[in-house]
């Protein structure tokens, strides 16, 4: 049978979701927001906000951090706003591998 044959019923289909991360400043705190329209979570998704740079393990050094269920957002971090916190959604890698970074946010004066 010629390769070509092999392919003669082959069908794809390719859907994208979408992740946002939002940071902004209420009452002088560090608040952050996120959703998906994904019809599923990512896998154990945090959100996690760090201080000096984005650690190599994600899961590590956070100054604050909460799971990233819809329910809790928008979330008040804790922290006085300002410039310079490093705040990510990280998740784990298919199957319970380590933590990586899904979206990344650098604040702003």
């Amino acid at each position: 049978m010629a390769k070509n044959d092999d392919l003669a019923n082959e069908q794809t289909v390719t859907k994208s979701f979408e992740w946002t991360l939002k940071t902004f400043e209420r009452q002088g705190n560090l608040w952050l927001e996120w959703s998906t329209n994904a019809p599923f979570r990512a896998q154990k998704d945090k959100i996690e906000v760090y201080e000096k740079g984005w650690p190599q393990n994600p899961d590590s050094n956070a100054k604050a951090w909460t799971w990233a269920d819809a329910k809790n957002s928008p979330w008040n971090s804790g922290l006085t706003y300002g410039e310079g916190w490093y705040c990510a959604r990280i998740a784990q890698s298919a199957p319970d591998g380590p933590y990586v970074y899904v979206e990344q946010i650098i604040t702003k004066a």
